[in-house]
């Protein structure tokens, strides 16, 4: 039923609440409420790629455990330690942390992770090349969500400045994490369009 009602207000679901929430942080008398509610957002994008890819994700859900799993383990060891990604910080915006890690970012590094699988899968679904593809277009998407982060104070990083490695590990862990899919169908949902819906988003924000 609610899987149903997904797909078939995909579009309507998907748009309506990042208009209205780009509107809310667009004016200045209602920014910081609209900021807070940003790992809300991340959890609704979540549940709507989900829901919308269907079968494959669920027949593919070891996957996605594991993908949560080892991304909470590479975030846990870059905020404490400072291995992987380099020297950062998240801030108070992304909501509750565990060990420092918002619990929010594990199921983003999942959502990412089907939706950009989504995408090339209308290209190929060849297992190493889709995977190959994935991994460029999620550390691509880092690339803008970087400066968007660091504006608004989702993490830090120690010295101003997004270290390279950053991204290198970015490309390795995506690769990595689409390597564990199996059985992915030649057509997949429209969960891709979470990835445009995001970058236009960001987009506009830089240019506050």
């Amino acid at each position: 039923m609610i899987s149903r009602f997904v797909k078939t207000n995909f579009f309507t679901l998907l748009l309506v609440p990042y208009v209205v929430g780009l509107i809310g942080i667009l004016l200045p008398v209602t920014r910081t409420f609209f900021l807070s509610l940003t790992p809300y957002m991340l959890l609704f994008s979540f549940v709507i790629v989900y829901l919308e890819e269907g079968r494959w994700v669920i027949r593919n859900i070891l996957a996605i455990l594991l993908i949560i799993a080892f991304s909470f383990g590479a975030e846990y060891l870059g905020v404490n330690y400072g291995y992987l990604f380099g020297n950062y910080n998240y801030g108070s915006i992304l909501g509750f942390k565990y060990y420092q890690v918002p619990l929010i970012i594990p199921l983003t590094w999942a959502m990412l992770s089907i939706a950009a699988r989504s995408l090339v899968n209308l290209v190929t679904n060849r297992y190493a090349i889709s995977a190959f593809l994935s991994a460029i277009v999620i550390t691509a998407y880092d690339f803008l969500l970087e400066l968007v982060a660091v504006r608004f104070g989702w993490w830090y990083w120690d010295n101003g400045d997004i270290p390279i490695f950053n991204y290198v590990c970015w490309f390795i862990l995506s690769f990595v994490f689409q390597l564990l899919f199996r059985k992915v169908p030649s057509i997949t949902g429209r969960s891709y369009w979470i990835i445009f819906v995001h970058l236009l988003f960001y987009w506009v924000l830089l240019l506050m």
